[in-house]
């Protein structure tokens, strides 16, 4: 199992969303850093919500969402199993997962089928999209 080598926040406005880079290189969000970030509370450990075999936390998986996700989410939504710097188990995801899940709430707010409780998610998303967009660091 990988182990981070560093560990940080991204930070943007009053969202901060947990990151780490593996000893391979690669740049993980982490779970709960990907769940607080679009303002979710983190699921139950053990639930785990698929489409076409794919675990979605299951925010994503609601009826207005699904004509949305396409196969980029559902090859991007593999968790990365890992280590933090201290030792503890961790669970993150690719910044493409992130940044498709930014994509899903931002073409379905286009198409006006949002629910009034997922647009904070649609606003913060587009917030995380522009920042990853623009950021250089960590992710």
């Amino acid at each position: 199992m990988p182990q981070a080598t560093h560990q940080g926040v991204l930070r943007s406005g009053d969202i901060e969303i947990e990151v780490a880079i593996l000893e391979d290189g690669q740049r993980v969000i982490t779970q709960s850093g990907f769940m607080v970030g679009l303002g979710r509370i983190r699921p139950p450990k053990g639930r785990r919500y698929y489409k076409s075999g794919a675990s979605l936390p299951a925010f994503l998986t609601v009826q207005n969402l699904v004509p949305f996700i396409g196969e980029d989410l559902v090859t991007a939504a593999h968790q990365i199993e890992f280590r933090t710097k201290s030792g503890v188990k961790a669970f993150g995801y690719t910044p493409q997962f992130l940044s498709e899940v930014c994509s899903i709430f931002a073409r379905a707010q286009h198409a006006g089928v949002l629910k009034a409780d997922q647009h904070k998610i649609a606003n913060r998303a587009q917030t995380i999209a522009e920042q990853l967009e623009h950021s250089s660091t960590c992710v």
